[in-house]
């Protein structure tokens, strides 16, 4: 697989598909959030969930939004490879992933482990406006650098390039949870002070194609 991403947000979970777009290949990731607490200011655990079905163009970037009013911890507030979540991928991997293998070349299921961390950002990263840097790292399979630009009042951006590797494709199942704290005690998430409808976003883009998915999902955040 030339990259993977798929993230849970805690007992939440939708997941939203969006039919193949006209004129483009077969590219129909499944992608969710999901929230453990939905209450103003609350600090919820963040579970990210993606899945691809067999034969599917891969991935090669991830955009992921968070709305305005939520909060996140600056890059100064969390040490560096401090780990932030974790999760797992199920996913195919074999000879037969790999570009102009043959139809129906030999390829097999593995599960491998998923990791998310904050790292420093470089001074080039923060003279371009980059809040934090966040890395995924899917072990054997690919990992995902993710800036993360925004801020609380006009909300948050990750963007991250898939690593390719020729070795794994879809189909594939991928969990993630962004944990409420950092392993050294930071509170990572936090909701709005006010009640309402927000709006998360997941951005695909294909490896093998122009073709991009936008999956939308809204939040009501309550009062208790």
């Amino acid at each position: 697989m030339r990259a993977v991403t798929k993230i849970a947000i805690g007992a939440l979970t939708t997941v939203l598909a969006f039919p193949t777009l006209a004129g483009a290949g077969d590219f129909t990731p499944e992608f969710s959030f999901a929230l453990s607490d939905t209450r103003i200011k609350a600090n919820p655990q963040m579970t990210i969930t993606l899945a691809q079905d067999d034969g599917e163009e891969e991935l090669a970037h991830v955009t992921l939004k968070i709305p305005a009013g939520f909060r996140l911890p600056t890059d100064a507030a969390v040490p560096n490879n401090d780990q932030i979540g974790s999760g797992s991928i199920s996913i195919a991997a074999g000879p037969g992933c790999r570009p102009g293998s043959a139809i129906g070349g030999a390829k097999a299921p593995i599960t491998a482990p998923a990791t998310v961390r904050e790292v420093d950002r470089t001074d080039e990263q923060a003279d371009a406006g980059v809040f934090a840097v966040w890395v995924l790292d899917i072990s054997g399979v690919t990992r995902v650098p993710l800036e993360i630009r925004g801020s609380k009042a006009v909300g948050y951006t990750f963007d991250g390039d898939i690593v390719p590797n020729d070795n794994t494709c879809p189909p594939f199942s991928f969990e993630l949870k962004i944990n409420s704290q950092t392993t050294s005690g930071v509170p990572v998430l936090r909701n709005p002070k006010r009640a309402g409808r927000y709006k998360f976003s997941g951005t695909f883009f294909s490896a093998d194609s122009p073709t991009s998915v936008t999956i939308p999902q809204k939040f009501k955040i309550t009062a208790s």
